[in-house]
């Protein structure tokens, strides 16, 4: 049967508690669930993270482009800064 162990550093009481192989199996287990967890949120946070990223670059080229075809269709800066202001 498994049992603490108490120890003191100072003031501080300190237990330590001995595991059985259940538990430790439980344990690993337990990390085990956590990890993939954790890595299941970090790709999920990386994707949304990417997509907004590719969205705003894809925003500022269309901008980009459409201040393009405006001069080329020959619209003064002052034209263009009035249109895209509004």
């Amino acid at each position: 049967m498994p049992e603490d162990i108490v120890k003191y550093s100072g003031n501080t009481k300190i237990t330590y508690h001995i595991m059985s192989e259940e538990e430790k199996i439980q344990e690993l287990a337990r990390l085990r669930e956590k990890a993939l967890h954790d890595e299941a949120s970090a790709l999920s946070t990386a994707r949304k993270e990417g997509r907004e990223q590719g969205r705003a670059e894809g925003r500022a080229e269309g901008r980009n482009e459409m201040i393009e075809k405006m001069r080329k269709s020959g619209m003064t800066d002052e034209q263009i800064e009035k249109i895209l202001s509004e």
